[in-house]
């Protein structure tokens, strides 16, 4: 099971939130800097984008709202790689996985334990199968979980937040002294429950600092669950719904265009009002008849089996006229349904308990139901949702509209109708139906773009809004029929077989079919159009600025060439090998650090560790807690190190830094041995320092190891340019649009209505730029993912775009005279190497005010040059 696409970018939303806070050392700063990344200006102000929730004071705590169907677990399973790389390698690998219900906490624990389940397969690769996975009784039991066992393996404990609950008998027993956790007594802190004995499960947990994961976390809002997850001295929080909370410190969105483009949902909610009960009851069976031949068709000609089966949502048993689940059954048995293909799931009576609804064998085709289908039930081969309620109310499927949702098998299927959702009401307060059923794709993490009405001629939209106006002949019609109809079985039968009927099911088909092609074809523009992919809730939020008319055709012809490798080079498909991007992991292919020099200086290390550790003694209460350990847990772990032999502190060392080390292009064994070479003539007094010193001494080596491989890199990029297996190819084209944290309001030939923010030397400089009579255009181009860059050794993300009247293009860098360094020198060499490579059409400047560094050139020269290209 591989990561979808926007699972990945969730994931690397999370990684870039982690290395901020490590970096900045402040959690309201980490989170603010990493919304203004993505335009975003946080505000107290605003419903939506806050600024950061300390909550639980000096704990990280973010959210990630990704819609149902999205793969939460999935993606939670392998965020716990992205954490625990992020925080202390010296703590235990420990996470307390707190799900909202017993039902999810049976499946999240049968799924994580079982081997074969893709989501502990892909924590078994994250973690070298090193893991066990507990519960609470076998935590209670002590069953896997000693202190030796828990210190070399990764440890999940999947909980339910009610297992803390004081109050309760069974709740209390976390708090009660344990035989079974005896190891621990002794070396749990002391601060840590001073009235609770040290083997008690909840002081054991809270001395391990766990990394905390909570699925569904809107279900997490009584204070009495946050005190409880204070209690427990979580060292990170990840929270995972759909329906983020008021308040909660979300970091990545994921939009539904994102879930259908990735087969996850069944896109569009086809919606279809009915005048009768009797009506939708007839919709339901017929379309459910109706999907299934399609789904035999469809295996036959080599596609997976599907058995589409109908959610009837009976009403509450609040009266004798009420049309209950009890009425349902009987009365569709009397239509003529078999019995095995019927079955109820409510509160107090649930006949799918255990049963694999996916299995050939599985005969289910209808399921009754009120509201008791909420989270933890998955059955994506749930098709329709019929509603049989009172017609003088709104229909009410918050709980129960996300359950037909998921698409079977993740995968698109050869039959259209197979690919949606089907809703059939019979309400005339239609409104208020169409506001419910928007409120549950709200519920869902979806958005009213994603349903659609069967019958548009009745209905219109009043402008944006979600309110829909009833076409004035069918309030009257509906309006003249009783409010609470029973179900009519000899009019059912009878409906079952008229051509009338079948015309109506056949009207919907058609219509849905309709509608699902206007969706495919939203979605398949909507990929090369970011703003359509990203989520309402960022979209409302950012400025977005227009590319001007004047200059589209223009800029239309322009695309920037950049970097690219030869792969597949000989093989029997490409004698001359495919093109792509170029990428820093490409340069390093053959770099063996084991080679690599090993000369360190480790005389700064110590004097600027000590500098640091002043200057953190004033931590406010925005910074993390796991920065830095307390001195208890830090003199234990220096003590247990210096009872090492020489030889055995180095080993130690070298695991411990290369734990902190993280290189994408080196593994970190390859980086132990490298550690272990550096210091294998260090005696014991000089590695126990380097190890009091730890992260002085990671950075310190990992700086020495980045040196190296920049080195590689360049070196290889070089050659690769002189054999040609690295040429330039046009790839980057502008956007019709853009979307900067700060714009400056339009300027003189600027190819935005506004563009990106500038200081002065940059602005002064394109003044005069755009002065010039051969001058078109200018841009500023964006940073950090949003523009065009130079990726060679090192990516480059320049300045400015200027487009010629003679149709060429010159990529502009400017720089004050206060910045010529050595980073500058490697974009000027990595610039200059792609004007050479793009052709005659484009050039590269590196711009400096006065003084300038060698094959830099200053503002005048600049406009000399320009001025020329005539």
């Amino acid at each position: 099971m591989e990561l979808k696409k926007y699972q990945s970018e969730v994931l690397a939303d999370l990684e870039d939130f982690c290395q901020r806070l490590n970096r900045e050392k402040d959690l309201k700063t980490a989170f603010q800097h990493h919304w203004e990344d993505r335009g975003i200006v946080l505000s107290v102000y605003d419903d939506f984008f806050k600024p950061y929730n300390n909550e639980i004071r000096g704990v990280p705590r973010v959210l990630l709202k990704v819609p149902t169907a999205g793969g939460k677990t999935f993606i939670a399973c392998n965020a716990l790689r992205t954490i625990f790389d992020n925080t202390p390698t010296e703590l235990p690998k420990v996470v307390a996985w707190f799900v909202p219900s017993d039902t999810i906490l049976k499946q999240t624990y049968k799924n994580l334990k079982n081997s074969n389940h893709p989501y502990r397969q892909r924590i078994d690769s994250l973690f070298n199968g090193r893991v066990q996975v507990v519960d609470k009784e076998a935590a209670l039991m002590g069953q896997g979980i000693s202190p030796t066992q828990i210190k070399e393996q990764l440890t999940i404990f999947v909980l339910s937040i009610q297992s803390f609950a004081s109050n309760t008998k069974d709740g209390r027993r976390v708090y009660r002294e344990n035989e079974n956790l005896a190891e621990y007594a002794g070396k749990t802190p002391t601060n840590l429950y001073d009235q609770v004995d040290d083997t008690a499960f909840i002081k054991v947990l809270a001395s391990l600092n766990p990394v905390v994961i909570i699925d569904e976390s809107h279900n997490f809002k009584a204070d009495l669950r946050v005190e409880a997850l204070r209690a427990i001295n979580p060292r990170f929080i990840l929270d995972l719904t759909a329906t983020p909370r008021d308040n909660s410190n979300i970091i990545s969105i994921v939009d539904s265009m994102k879930l259908k483009r990735e087969n996850m949902v069944k896109l569009p909610v086809i919606v279809y009002n009915h005048h009768t009960t009797n009506e939708v009851l007839v919709s339901a069976i017929q379309m459910q008849r109706t999907l299934e031949r399609r789904a035999i068709e469809q295996e036959k000609n080599g596609g997976r089996y599907i058995r589409p089966i109908v959610l009837l949502q009976a009403q509450p048993r609040t009266s004798k006229e009420s049309i209950d689940y009890q009425k349902i059954k009987e009365q569709l048995l009397e239509i003529g349904v078999p019995a095995e293909q019927i079955k109820i799931k409510t509160g107090d009576l649930d006949e799918i308990k255990d049963m694999d609804l996916l299995s050939r064998d599985c005969k289910v085709r209808f399921i009754i139901t009120v509201n008791a289908l909420k989270e933890g039930w998955d059955c994506p081969f749930a098709y329709v949702l019929a509603s049989i309620a009172n017609r003088s109310s709104a229909v009410d499927v918050e709980q129960i509209l996300g359950r037909i949702l998921r698409q079977p098998y993740t995968e698109k299927q050869q039959k259209d109708l197979l690919n949606l959702s089907y809703v059939f009401t019979s309400s005339n307060d239609f409104n208020s139906t169409i506001s419910n059923i928007i409120k549950s794709l709200n519920h869902e993490g979806f958005s009213n773009r994603d349903y659609r009405l069967a019958q548009p001629e009745l209905y219109k939209q009043k402008d944006s809004s979600t309110e829909i106006e009833v076409h004035e002949q069918l309030k009257m019609e509906i309006e003249d029929e009783p409010s609470t109809p029973e179900i009519n079985v000899a009019e059912i039968k009878e409906m079952l077989g008229s051509s009338d009927n079948e015309e109506t099911i056949n009207a919907v088909i058609e219509t849905a079919a309709e509608q699902s092609r206007q969706f495919n074809v939203m979605v398949e523009e909507a990929q090369n159009d970011e703003l359509q992919m990203t989520a309402p809730e960022i979209m409302d939020k950012k400025k977005h600025y227009p590319m001007k008319e004047t200059f589209k055709e223009s800029a239309k012809t322009v695309c920037l060439p950049v970097f690219k490798k030869r792969i597949n080079i000989g093989s029997i498909f490409e004698e001359a090998g495919s093109l792509a991007p170029l990428t820093k992991g490409m340069l390093a292919e053959g770099f063996d650090l084991r080679k690599a020099d090993r000369n360190i200086d480790f005389t700064r290390a110590k004097t600027e560790a000590v500098a640091i550790d002043i200057a953190e003694t004033g931590k406010n209460d925005y910074a993390p807690e796991y920065q830095k350990l307390s001195d208890t847990k830090l003199q234990y772990i220096q003590d247990a190190f210096r009872t090492y032999s020489t030889e055995g502190q180095r080993e130690q060392l070298a695991k411990a830094v290369a734990k902190k080390i993280r290189i994408d292009e080196v593994s970190e064994p390859v980086i132990s041995d490298y550690v272990k070479d550096v210091v294998r003539d260090f005696d014991s007094e000089q590695v126990i320092e380097m190890f009091e010193y730890l992260d002085m001494t990671a950075q310190t080596i990992r700086d020495k190891i980045a040196s190296l491989l920049l080195t590689y890199e360049r070196n290889k990029f070089i050659e690769g340019l002189d054999t040609g297996d690295i040429i330039c190819d046009a790839e980057f084209t502008l956007k019709p649009y853009i979307s900067p944290l700060e714009a400056v309001s339009s300027m003189g030939k600027s190819l935005y209505r506004n563009e990106g923010d500038m200081d002065k030397f940059e602005k002064d400089v394109i003044t005069e730029v755009a002065k010039l009579e051969n001058v078109v255009w200018w841009h500023r181009n964006l940073e950090r993912g949003k523009g065009f860059y130079i990726n060679a050794y090192i990516n480059h993300y320049p300045d400015f775009i200027v487009k010629l009247k003679n149709g060429m293009v010159v990529i502009i860098e400017t720089k004050g005279d206060d910045r010529d360094n050595s980073d500058s020198k490697r974009k000027l060499e990595a610039g200059k190497k792609w004007a050479s490579a793009a052709g005659s059409n484009y050039r590269y400047y590196m711009v400096f005010d006065k003084v300038k560094m060698e094959e830099a050139i200053t503002v005048k020269e600049l406009l000399s040059r320009i001025e020329g290209m005539k």
